[in-house]
C-alpha cells in the first residue's frame, strides 16, 4: 500500500510523499539550483531523484534537449561545463528524470547561470568625430570600450601614469567609461589607455589612443640628447633643439645645477652643450629644458659616463691530457660600456668552429693534442681600452721521463733540478678491476731574485725631480714595489711614478719626501729588498748681502766696466777717423774701385751690429732674444697701443701659461665696425713668463704673412696686459676638424674633401715657411694652434691653451709642459729646437688634418710615447683615405735625423705640385 499519491487540479499538480516510499516511485530529491558562474571557467548543475531504480536523466536548455560536446556534457545525472560561455549558456536549464519501469517522468524547476564576464576593447575617439577635427584648446572625449557583467569600474592612464578621478584638466565618467579633456592642448599629448575590473577579473585596453595636438606656441623637441660614454679628458657634446613660434628658450642642467658658460663647458648657439675635457665630476644626468611662450616646459634627459674597464687576472695555466675534451671560460671584467671579449692565439682570433674554437666566452679543445700547448689570450675591450688574461695551456704528450729522474713507490725524485726538468708530469695508476686513473702535476723551475741595480743615497733640491734606481732579475720576472718607512707607495699618485724597469721617479719633491725608501722585488721563489736614503734640501739663494760686505770690490767692478766702455768708444772713434782719412786719400788719388778693407766691410748687410753671413742661430718663438734696444721696443708697442675700454668680452676660450685667452669685440673708433679679436692676457707674476709674453708680442709684430695671425694691438696701461691678435670665425683648426668628423646630420659644417685637406696643409706650410725664413721657431705647431675661417683660410697662431682645453695634449717633463706627441726625440731629451723641429710637428699636423683631429698615438699612454721616442720605434700609420704621396711627405718630416727632414720650402713645393682633383 505504499504508493505516491498526487492530487490534480486544473492548474496545479502537487506531489507528496507518503512516509514509506515504494522502490519504483520517483520524486525530485535534489534538483539543480541557479548559481553564479564565470565566463571561461568550469561549472556543474546537479540533479538527483530519490531511490532511483532504472531511472534515466536528460537535460533541457531553453526547452531543447542538451547534446554532449567537449565543452558541455552530461556526467551521470549532472550537467558538466568545462568552460562556461556567456552566450551559449545563457537561458533556462531543466533536469528530466524518467523511470523505465513505471514510465513516470519528473522535471526539475527552472534554473540558470548568473554568468560574470569581462571583455577587453580599444580606446576610441568619441568626440570629435575624427582625429583630423581635433583642435588646440577644444574638448576631446575618449571612450574605454571594455565591457562586462557586472559593469566594470574603469581607470585611465596617460604615458603609464594613472589619472586622478577629476581635475580641472580632465573629467572621468565611470558609468559611460569616458575621459574628457575640456581644453585639450599639446601639454595633453601622449599615449592614453584604460584598465577595468569586476568580479570576473581585470584587463586593459588592447588598442590605445595617441593624442598629438600641434600648437606652434608650445615647445616641441626636434633633437633629443643621447647618453654618452667618453674617456677622461675627452670632449663630449650633447645635442638638443626645440621649435616654437617665437623661438623657445633653452637651458641646460647638470643634475639640479643650472649650467652657464665656462672655460671647459659652454652652450653653443644651436643649443648643443659642449664639454671640452670631461672629468669625473662632470659625469651624471644632464637635462635640456625648453620653455616656449605657451604650455609647460619640456625636459629631455641624457647621461654622461666615463669609460671604465677593470683589471683582469694577469695569468692562469691549465694542464690537459691528450685526446680529451676541455673547456676554459673567460669572464670579462666589469666596464662601461659593456666590454666585448674574445680569445686569441698567436695574435689571431680563435675561430668559432674547428677542433679548437671559441663558444661564446669559452675556449674549447675538441679534443686536445700536443700541438695545442702554448699561450692563449682572453681579450676584453671597450672604449676605455683593452685588458688581457694570458692562459698557458700544456698538453701532456706522454713521453718517458729522463733516466736521471728516479721513481720509487709513486714518488718522483729529482737529485738536482735543472731548467730542462720544467714541465708537466702525469702519474698513472691502474688495476684489473677499476682500470686506469691519471693525475697531472706541473713542475716550474724558478730562479732566485737578484738585484742588478740597487738604489743609492740621493740628495736633491726641493722642487726638483728625484730618481731612485732599482732593477732585479729572476725567473719568473720579479715584481717590484717601493715602500717608504712602513707604507707602500701608491704609484698612481701624480708625483710618484714607477718606471717599467722598477726605478722610482718623484716629481716636485718636498721636505716631507725625505726618508728611507725600500725597493722590494719578489717572485714565486723568494723576496728580496734593498734600501736607500733620500735627502731633500732647500736650494741655496745668493743674496746681495755679500756685495754689501765688499763695497770696495763693487766699486772696482764698476770702474773696470766704465773703463772698458770708454776704451771701446775711443777705439770706435779712432777707426771712424782712420776710415774717413783713407777714403779722402783715395779720392784725391782718383783711383777707381774699393780697397780690400772696404770690400770686406761691405761683404754682407748688417743686422744688430753683425753681418748677415755671421748670423746662424735661429730664434725660437718662446725664447727669441729681444732685438733692438728697449726704447725701440716700447716705441713699437706704443704704435700698437689699443684702448682697453674699446674691448667688449664675448667668451673665455680657455687658459694658458700666461693667463686667460678670450674672444672680444674691438672697435677702433665710432666710424669703424666692431671686429671679433683674440685676446691673450698676462695674469702670471712669474718674471720669466712675463718676459716670454713680451717676446711673443715682438715676434707677431715682426711677422707679416697672409697665413700668420697679425698682432693688432697691445693694452699695457694697466694690468693685466693684453695682446690682441687676429681671429678667424670658425675658431681653432682642431675643433673644426672634430666637428667635420661627426656624421651627425645636425652639424652644418661640410666635411673637408681631400683637395681641401691638402689646401689646409699647404696654407700652414706657407705660413711656416715665412716664419722660418725670418729665423723664428714656433716650438708648438699643431692643429690647436692654427685658426680657420668659414672660407677655409688658415692662419698659424699660438693660442697656447695648455692649462685648460688642451691640457691632455701636454706632458709634464723636466719641470716643463711640452707637446710630447708633436716633438722629435732631440727636442724632448736634448732640449734642441730648430726649424727641423717645426717640420716634424708639421708632419704630425698633416696627420691630424687627414684623421679629422684624432689625437696622435691615441692608443698609447704618455709614458709609452716617451719610451717609443727614446727607442726610436715610434711610428704613425697612414690615416684612412690619406693619399700615398701625402703620407710619404709625412714620413720625410719624421726622419730620425734633423738633417734628413725636408725644409718648409720643399714642403710648399711638393704640396703645390699635387693634382688639383679631389683624389690626390
Amino acid at each position: 500500500d505504499l504508493n505516491l499519491f498526487g492530487v490534480l487540479s486544473s492548474n496545479v499538480r502537487m506531489d507528496f510523499l507518503i512516509q514509506f516510499v515504494h522502490a519504483g516511485a520517483l520524486h525530485n530529491n535534489k534538483g539543480p539550483k541557479s548559481q553564479d558562474a564565470y565566463h571561461g571557467r568550469s561549472a556543474m548543475l546537479r540533479c538527483e531523484a530519490g531511490d532511483p531504480v532504472a531511472v534515466l536523466y536528460r537535460w533541457l536548455h531553453n526547452g531543447v534537449p542538451v547534446s554532449d560536446t567537449e565543452r558541455r556534457f552530461q556526467a551521470g545525472s549532472n550537467l558538466k561545463f568545462l568552460a562556461v560561455d556567456r552566450i551559449l549558456d545563457s537561458g533556462i536549464f531543466q533536469c528530466v528524470a524518467f523511470n523505465n519501469a513505471t514510465g513516470e517522468e519528473v522535471r526539475s524547476a527552472n534554473t540558470s547561470f548568473n554568468i560574470k564576464w569581462l571583455d577587453s576593447g580599444a580606446v576610441t575617439l568619441q568626440n570629435p568625430a575624427s582625429e583630423a577635427d581635433i583642435e588646440s584648446s577644444s574638448p576631446v572625449t575618449l571612450r574605454c570600450n571594455i565591457d562586462g557583467h557586472p559593469r566594470p569600474t574603469c581607470r585611465w592612464f596617460k604615458d603609464g601614469v594613472q589619472l586622478t578621478d577629476a581635475t580641472a584638466h580632465h573629467h572621468i565618467n565611470n558609468k559611460e567609461r569616458t575621459l574628457t579633456l575640456p581644453k585639450a592642448n599639446p601639454d595633453h599629448n601622449g599615449l592614453y589607455y584604460c584598465c577595468a575590473k569586476n568580479p570576473a577579473g581585470q584587463t586593459c585596453s588592447k588598442f590605445n589612443f595617441t593624442l598629438n595636438i600641434t600648437d606652434k606656441g608650445y615647445p616641441k623637441p626636434v633633437i633629443s640628447p643621447e647618453d654618452l660614454v667618453v674617456m677622461k679628458n675627452e670632449e663630449a657634446m650633447f645635442h638638443c633643439q626645440f621649435t616654437a613660434e617665437p623661438l623657445p628658450t633653452l637651458e641646460w642642467y647638470h643634475d639640479t645645477e643650472l649650467i652657464t658658460n665656462k672655460s671647459r663647458l659652454f652652450i653653443m648657439s644651436n643649443g648643443s652643450l659642449f664639454i671640452t675635457q670631461v672629468k669625473p665630476r662632470n659625469t651624471g644626468l644632464y637635462k635640456c629644458v625648453g620653455k616656449g611662450p605657451k604650455g609647460q616646459t619640456v625636459t629631455l634627459k641624457a647621461s654622461l659616463h666615463l669609460a671604465e674597464l677593470e683589471d683582469m687576472v694577469s695569468r692562469m695555466s691549465r694542464v690537459f691530457t691528450a685526446n680529451s675534451l676541455e673547456r676554459v671560460s673567460c669572464q670579462p671584467p666589469r666596464g662601461t660600456p659593456e666590454p666585448e671579449a674574445w680569445w686569441e692565439h698567436g695574435g689571431q682570433r680563435v675561430a668559432t668552429e674547428g677542433r679548437v674554437y671559441q663558444d661564446g666566452l669559452d675556449l674549447v679543445f675538441s679534443p686536445t693534442k700536443g700541438e695545442d700547448s702554448g699561450l692563449y689570450t682572453c681579450v676584453a675591450q671597450n672604449k676605455a681600452g683593452q685588458k688581457k688574461l694570458d692562459l698557458t695551456v700544456t698538453v701532456a704528450n706522454g713521453s718517458e721521463i729522463p733516466p736521471r729522474v728516479k721513481q720509487n713507490a709513486g714518488l718522483l725524485l729529482f737529485s738536482k733540478v735543472t731548467r730542462d726538468d720544467a714541465g708537466n708530469y702525469t702519474c698513472l695508476a691502474s688495476n684489473s678491476m677499476q682500470g686506469e686513473i691519471r693525475a697531472v702535476v706541473q713542475l716550474t723551475v724558478a730562479v732566485y731574485v737578484v738585484f742588478k741595480l740597487e738604489p743609492e743615497n740621493t740628495t736633491v733640491y726641493q722642487g726638483h725631480t728625484a730618481i731612485l734606481h732599482c732593477q732585479a732579475s729572476g725567473d719568473p720576472s720579479p715584481y717590484i714595489q717601493w715602500k717608504k718607512k712602513d707604507k707602500f707607495l701608491d704609484a698612481t699618485r701624480s708625483r710618484f711614478h714607477k718606471m717599467p724597469n722598477g726605478s722610482l721617479i718623484i716629481y716636485d719633491v718636498s721636505i716631507e719626501d725625505t726618508g728611507s725608501y725600500t725597493c722590494i722585488a719578489g717572485n714565486s721563489c723568494n723576496i728580496g729588498h734593498t734600501s736607500a736614503e733620500l735627502y731633500v734640501v732647500e736650494k741655496p739663494v745668493h743674496h746681495a748681502l755679500e756685495v754689501e760686505k765688499t763695497p770696495y770690490k763693487m766699486i772696482q767692478t764698476i770702474g773696470l766696466s766704465v773703463g772698458a766702455a770708454v776704451a771701446y768708444i775711443i777705439v770706435v772713434l779712432g777707426l771712424m777717423f782712420y776710415c774717413k782719412k783713407r777714403r779722402n786719400a783715395k779720392r784725391q788719388k782718383g783711383n777707381e774701385g774699393d780697397e780690400p778693407e772696404m770690400q770686406h766691410l761691405n761683404a754682407g748687410g748688417q743686422q744688430n751690429g753683425q753681418t748677415t753671413a755671421e748670423i746662424q742661430d735661429e730664434v725660437s718663438l718662446t725664447t727669441m732674444a729681444a732685438t733692438g734696444n728697449t726704447a725701440k721696443r716700447y716705441s713699437s708697442h706704443d704704435k700698437l697701443h689699443f684702448p682697453r675700454t674699446n674691448l667688449n668680452t664675448i667668451t673665455v676660450l680657455g687658459k694658458g701659461e700666461f693667463g686667460e685667452v678670450f674672444l672680444a669685440k674691438a672697435k677702433a673708433d665710432e666710424i669703424e665696425e666692431e671686429t671679433v679679436v683674440l685676446v691673450k692676457s698676462l695674469q702670471t707674476r712669474d718674471e720669466q713668463l712675463q718676459q716670454e709674453f713680451r717676446r711673443e708680442a715682438d715676434m707677431f709684430a715682426k711677422l707679416s704673412h697672409a697665413n700668420i695671425a697679425r698682432l693688432l694691438g697691445m693694452c699695457r696701461e694697466a694690468e693685466p696686459h693684453y695682446m690682441i691678435l687676429e681671429y678667424s670665425d670658425m675658431g681653432d683648426l682642431k675643433q673644426f676638424l672634430k666637428v667635420c668628423k661627426s656624421k651627425d646630420e645636425k652639424n652644418k659644417v661640410q666635411p673637408l674633401s681631400t683637395k681641401q685637406k691638402v689646401s689646409v696643409c699647404l696654407q700652414v706650410a706657407r705660413g711656416m715657411e715665412h716664419l722660418s725664413n725670418q729665423r723664428f721657431v714656433h716650438r708648438d705647431l699643431a692643429a690647436r694652434n692654427c685658426m680657420i675661417s668659414s672660407k677655409r683660410h688658415i692662419k698659424v697662431c699660438a693660442l697656447g691653451l695648455s692649462k685648460d682645453i688642451y691640457h691632455s695634449e701636454y706632458y709634464h717633463y723636466r719641470q716643463a709642459w711640452i707637446p710630447l706627441r708633436w716633438l722629435p726625440a732631440e727636442s724632448v731629451f736634448e732640449d734642441d729646437f730648430s726649424t727641423k723641429t717645426d717640420v716634424w710637428a708639421f708632419g704630425v699636423l698633416m696627420w691630424e688634418v687627414f684623421s679629422f683631429g684624432e689625437l696622435p698615438h691615441v692608443s698609447m699612454a704618455d709614458d709609452q710615447v716617451l719610451e717609443g721616442l727614446r727607442e726610436g720605434k715610434l711610428k704613425m700609420s697612414p690615416p684612412q683615405g690619406c693619399p700615398s704621396r701625402v703620407y710619404k711627405l709625412m714620413v720625410r718630416c719624421w726622419a730620425a735625423s734633423p738633417k734628413d727632414r725636408v725644409s718648409f720650402s720643399e714642403i710648399v713645393s711638393t704640396l703645390s705640385e699635387l693634382p688639383s682633383e679631389s683624389k690626390v
